[in-house]
């Protein structure tokens, strides 16, 4: 059984574009004529030049007004690509971001050995307990001293990475002892 060619190009068979979801014939993006002009004009707008085909032969100092023309023209809000929303200013509205802010603000920025010492000393004095738990100590320190950099505290030469080794350097001012029942969890006292 013969059958007659059929040159016919009005037949679409699986051509949808992928835009508008419509039977229509597609270019080789899976986008129809009004889409992809919808997505060059995108383009334009954002100033992808690399991307555009209109913007490819056009020189370059007539690419903005290219932009222009087409936002006079076609207004300047997207039509087809949807670009994410414009960051959050990054001062966030949160009550920790606040309170952060605000330890921040009123923590000491010019600070020496003997000014932590004695913040140290001050905190465990103000407890009013015999053994205070270091965490406690650790967080005053923080909280006291704008960015505590343990590394320049201490005797000349010697570099701390932890607050706990830095005042446990100093036997004659505080005494350190782990928890018996949590290794992890260290008590602090004054001599």
């Amino acid at each position: 059984m013969d059958y007659p060619e059929d040159d016919s190009t009005d037949e679409l068979i699986d051509t949808f574009c992928v835009s508008c979801d419509l039977p229509l014939p597609v270019n080789d993006l899976g986008l129809c004529d009004t889409c992809f002009a919808k997505l060059e004009r995108d383009l334009i707008r954002s100033r992808d030049w690399t991307y555009s085909i209109t913007a490819f032969g056009v020189a370059p100092d007539q690419l903005e007004a290219l932009r222009e023309f087409v936002i006079r023209d076609y207004g300047g809000a997207y039509e087809l690509i949807e670009y994410p929303k414009k960051p959050k200013n990054k001062r966030s509205k949160s009550r920790a971001s606040h309170h952060k802010r605000a330890i921040a603000s009123q923590a000491v920025r010019d600070y020496n050995t003997d000014d932590v010492l004695q913040a140290a000393r001050d905190f465990i004095r103000a407890q009013n307990e015999e053994w205070v738990n270091f965490s406690r100590v650790s967080q005053c320190l923080y909280e006291s001293f704008y960015h505590l950099k343990l590394k320049r505290l201490g005797q000349p030469g010697k570099k701390y990475k932890s607050l706990l080794k830095f005042l446990a350097d100093y036997p004659s001012d505080f005494e350190l002892r782990v928890d018996p029942d949590n290794n992890g969890l260290y008590w602090i006292r004054l001599r």
